[in-house]
């Protein structure tokens, strides 16, 4: 993370136009795990993968919500609220019904493997939510409108509080 931090922060200062952090810390966490992986840590990153939501959602997630709202500009946040929830629960919804039919669709074709319901919703519940990190950055940098950037920016924080409620149901349901 360190490395991921250090590299991203030298490549903003370079003014460099083609790369993107994002991309950058993909590639070193792409990197890194090639080299765990040929040091044999899988038994650890199994281990660590069990328990990695609980992690996440205890530990790593409030500083980041916390963060994230005490920074806000709340004026233009609850002035667009209605439309940030209308965004953030109904896409989301969208995304999730849509994404899991088209899940399960393909998996009927012998292209893949054969997907249930449950498979096909929990799926698209993990990657329904869209994280507008980049384009709120882009937007920063360019002074972009405040009611756009409160939309954009309460979409993103809600849409993941409900991708996160809609897989726990679809694993509730499941069993």
């Amino acid at each position: 993370m360190l490395l991921a931090l250090t590299a991203g922060s030298l490549l903003h200062k370079s003014g460099h136009k083609y790369l993107q952090e994002a991309a950058l810390t993909v590639i070193i966490g792409s990197i890194t795990g090639l080299i765990f992986n040929n040091l044999g840590y899988n038994k650890y990153f199994r281990n660590l993968t069990s328990r990695f939501s609980s992690i996440f959602i205890v530990f790593l997630l409030p500083p980041i919500i916390f963060e994230s709202g005490y920074n806000m500009n709340k004026k233009y946040f609850f002035q667009n609220c209605g439309t940030v929830l209308l965004y953030s629960f109904m896409g989301t919804f969208i995304a999730i019904f849509s994404s899991a039919l088209m899940f399960w669709l393909v998996g009927l074709t012998p292209l893949s493997v054969d997907l249930s319901w449950q498979d096909s919703f929990a799926f698209g519940s993990l990657i329904s939510a869209t994280d507008p990190v980049s384009v709120l950055a882009i937007f920063k940098e360019m002074n972009a409108d405040a009611n756009l950037y409160s939309i954009i920016f309460g979409e993103s924080i809600f849409n993941d509080a409900v991708a996160i409620v809609m897989y726990q149901i679809v694993l509730k349901i499941g069993n």
